[in-house]
C-alpha cells in the first residue's frame, strides 16, 4: 500500500506540471496522408460498414509493470462480450492497449503526428497543445448523446476539457481534492494533547512540545508540504507553475510574493531549525514514506482522499517497526484543475462509436472494475460478505495476473470502483465525495495556460526556479538571505512578461465563458 500511495502523489504530481510545463507546442498541426495533402480532424460521423465490428482502439495509461498480453486479451475479450451480452452492442468492441504514463506523451505524439489510428487517449497533461496541434476532436457534437452519461458523471469539470469555449476532452473522475493530516507515532503523542491539533497553528504548538520531551527524534519528514497547506488558508490558487490567484480574484500575480508563500518558506526554515523535521532536507533523496515507515521520522504531514481511520490503518500495517499511528486533519485542499482530461483524436475513423465507448468506461460498472482489477477469480474475489474485493488466496499486487491497481485514480470514473480491502473502502468513497462537494473551486477552475507567446521566458523561469525552490521550500535556507535575489533572478527571467501574457488568455478564457 506505501507504494500505491507514493504513487498515486508523483502521477498526479507529475501530471500537474506536465500541463504547464516550458515547452512550446510543436508546429505540427495535422498529420500528412499518403498523397501529401493534410488530414482535417474528423468530426463527423462514420460508421463501419454494414456487418463490421469496429474496434475501438483506448491508450490505457498505466504506472506499473504491463501484464502479459495474454492476460490483457482476456480482459479486453471478458470486455467485448459483456457489450454483446449484456448490453446488446454489436456494432463495436475494444480494442485495449496498454502505455506506459511515464512514456505516454512522447509515444502518443509521435503517433498521432504520423496518422496512427487512434480512438480514446490521454491529452498527455497539455490540453492545449494537444488542440492547437490539431490532434483533438471536438467532443460537442457527442455531448447530448453518445457521451450524455459521462458528462453527467463529470458534471462542472467539463471545464478542464475546454479550450476556447470548445469541449475537446472530459477529466478522469477521482478524489480530486485531499484531506491533509498529520500522522503521527503514538508512542510519542503523550507530550502533547493531540485532539487539539486542527491546522498549523497547533501543529507548530504540537511539534515543539514533542521535540522538548524527545529531543533525538524528529516529527516531520519535510517540509516542503507547507506551500500546499498555506495556500488553503486565503485560497492562494496556482495557475501553471509560478503564478496565481487570491481569493475570487482573477488577477494574477508571481506566486513567490504572496503572503502564503511567504509564510511557507518561513515555517520551513524555522522548523529545520528547531529540528523538527529531516536534518537533511532536500538532500535526502527517500520518499515521505520510505522515512515514516522506518521510523526515521516519527510523523509526516501528508494529502490523501481517504478518511483518517483508513490512514490509521494504512500506516499501522505498513510500517516496518511495528508502530502504531494516528492521525489528525489539519486541512482540506481547495479543488484545481483536473489536467488527466482524455479524449477522441483526429485518427479516429469513427469517433461516434468512440464516443459510446468512452461513455462506458465512464459509466459502466463492470468495465471500469475490469480494466482496473481485472476478472473475477482470477485476479480478485468477493470477500465472504460481499461487501468489498481482496485477491485470491496466496496472491497479492506483485504476484495476480492482471492488475493496473495504480492507475486507479488517473483514469476514468474511480466512483465506480469496488472497495477493495486494504485500499480504498466503500466508506472512502463516500469521503472523497463529501470531500468534492464540499470543495471550494478557484475563479480560474479549467483554465490552463499556454506558453506558446512566451516559450523563451518559460524556459529561463523554470531555471530559476529550479536553482531556489528546492532548497527553500525544503528550509534549507534563510529566506531573509535568499528571496531577494530570487526574486530579482525571476524578473530577469521574464516572469513579469509571462504573467502579462497569463492574464491576456485569462480574459479571453473568462469572455468566452
Amino acid at each position: 500500500m506505501k507504494k500505491i500511495i507514493a504513487m498515486l502523489l508523483v502521477v498526479v504530481m507529475v501530471l500537474g506540471l506536465a500541463a504547464c510545463g516550458s515547452k512550446a507546442p510543436a508546429e505540427t498541426t495535422a498529420a500528412p496522408t499518403p498523397s501529401g495533402e493534410t488530414k482535417a480532424p474528423a468530426n463527423e460521423t462514420t460508421a463501419a460498414p454494414a456487418g463490421e465490428v469496429y474496434q475501438v482502439k483506448l491508450g490505457f495509461p498505466t504506472m506499473q509493470a504491463f501484464p502479459d498480453a495474454a492476460e490483457i486479451d482476456k480482459v479486453e475479450s471478458f470486455i467485448n462480450e459483456h457489450l454483446r451480452n449484456d448490453l446488446g452492442i454489436t456494432d463495436f468492441e475494444l480494442d485495449l492497449q496498454f502505455i506506459s504514463l511515464f512514456e505516454y506523451a512522447t509515444n502518443m505524439n509521435m503517433a498521432l503526428a504520423s496518422g496512427e489510428k487512434w480512438d480514446i487517449i490521454w491529452t498527455m497533461g497539455d490540453l492545449s497543445t494537444a488542440v492547437s496541434n490539431g490532434y483533438m476532436v471536438d467532443l460537442t457534437p457527442y455531448l447530448e448523446n453518445e457521451l450524455a452519461g459521462a458528462v453527467d458523471v463529470v458534471k462542472n469539470w467539463v471545464v478542464c476539457g475546454t479550450i476556447d469555449g470548445t469541449v475537446y476532452a472530459l477529466p478522469c473522475y477521482k478524489g480530486q481534492v485531499l484531506s491533509w493530516k498529520y500522522i503521527y507515532d503514538t508512542n510519542y503523542a503523550d507530550a502533547y494533547d493531540m485532539s487539539k491539533v486542527h491546522d498549523l497553528e497547533t501543529l507548530d504548538e504540537a511539534l515543539a512540545a514533542m521535540k522538548a520531551k524527545y529531543p533525538n527524534e524528529v516529527f516531520e519528514v519535510y517540509c516542503n508540504q507547507y506551500p500546499s497547506l498555506t495556500n488553503f488558508e486565503d485560497h492562494t490558487s496556482m495557475v501553471g507553475n509560478y503564478v496565481a490567484t487570491v481569493g475570487d480574484s482573477t488577477t494574477l500575480v508571481n506566486y513567490f510574493t504572496t503572503d502564503a508563500f511567504q509564510k511557507a518558506i518561513k515555517m520551513a526554515y524555522e522548523h529545520r531549525q528547531a529540528g523538527y523535521a529531516d536534518p537533511e532536507g532536500s538532500t535526502n533523496t527517500l520518499s515521505h514514506d520510505a522515512v515514516i515507515m522506518s521510523g526515521s521520522s516519527k510523523g509526516v504531514i501528508m494529502g490523501h482522499a481517504y478518511s483518517i481511520e483508513t490512514i490509521n490503518q494504512m500506516f499501522t500495517m505498513n510500517n516496518s517497526y511495528g508502530a502504531t499511528f494516528e492521525s489528525v486533519e489539519i486541512a482540506t485542499s481547495d479543488m484545481t484543475t483536473n489536467t488527466l482530461t482524455y479524449g477522441i483524436p483526429y485518427t479516429s475513423e469513427n469517433p461516434a462509436a468512440a464516443a459510446k465507448m468512452f461513455n462506458l468506461i465512464w459509466t459502466d460498472e463492470v468495465i471500469a472494475n475490469a480494466l482496473i482489477y481485472g476478472l473475477e477469480g482470477v485476479s480478485w474475489e468477493w470477500n465472504e460478505d460481499h461487501t468489498s474485493i481482496q485477491y485470491p488466496e496466496g496472491l497479492g499486487l506483485d504476484s495476480v495476473p492482471y492488475t493496473a491497481l495504480y492507475t486507479c485514480g488517473a483514469f476514468g470514473n474511480q466512483f465506480l470502483l469496488y472497495g477493495f480491502d486494504g485500499n480504498t473502502s466503500e466508506a472512502d468513497k463516500v469521503f472523497m465525495k463529501e470531500l468534492i462537494d464540499n470543495a471550494w473551486y478557484p475563479p480560474l477552475f479549467g483554465f490552463m495556460p499556454s506558453n506558446e507567446n512566451v516559450s523563451t521566458q518559460a524556459a529561463a523561469i523554470s531555471n530559476v526556479y529550479n536553482q531556489y525552490y528546492k532548497a527553500l521550500t525544503y528550509g534549507d535556507v534563510n529566506p531573509d538571505d535568499i528571496m531577494p535575489q530570487f526574486l530579482a533572478d525571476l524578473e530577469a527571467a521574464g516572469i513579469n512578461e509571462l504573467i502579462a501574457d497569463y492574464q491576456a488568455q485569462v480574459d479571453a478564457w473568462l469572455a468566452s465563458k
